[in-house]
């Protein structure tokens, strides 16, 4: 794919999967969402709300560069495993804010979580055949969404 349709196509879906998901945060623009968010019992270790969105400004800029670069590789079976399993990371990003914030399913939340944990994991595994670069963009990810499996699990088991 030719390096300007790369880039638009990955920013694109990436900005999508952002925006899709922005419409159900508990942000000002949804004040009561924000209010029942506000009223979950959540651990010591939950970040402050701004960390959220400049970790999210920046694992957006690494998976567009990661899918960018995948989007460059020579076509191959990992490559397409490799794009399949980024793919599979933006829908959950979308999807998350939907299931918790809309739904205010904290469970089925706690499920996307652990499916971005298997899908960043599969991304990296596969990219690394594919393009190093790519690989090492998606090991953020990996790490906040772990990072996030522990969060959402302890917010579960608390307001079960």
């Amino acid at each position: 794919m030719q390096k300007t349709s790369a880039a638009l196509l990955a920013g694109t879906a990436v900005i999508s999967a952002q925006l899709n998901g922005r419409r159900f945060n508990p942000t000002a623009d949804h004040p009561g969402t924000a209010a029942w968010y506000a009223t979950l019992r959540k651990p010591s270790f939950t970040p402050p709300g701004p960390v959220f969105g400049i970790a999210w400004t920046a694992l957006d800029a690494l998976l567009g560069y990661s899918g960018y670069r995948l989007l460059t590789a020579r076509p191959s079976q990992p490559r397409s495993l490799a794009l399949g399993a980024w793919g599979l990371n933006l829908l959950g990003v979308a999807g998350f804010s939907w299931v918790l914030f809309k739904r205010k399913r904290l469970d089925q939340a706690l499920e996307v979580t652990a499916g971005m944990v298997v899908t960043s994991a599969a991304t990296v595994a596969t990219a690394a055949s594919v393009d190093r670069r790519a690989a090492w963009a998606g090991l953020p990810l990996l790490a906040w969404v772990l990072f996030a499996s522990v969060l959402q699990e302890e917010v579960w088991r608390r307001n079960r």
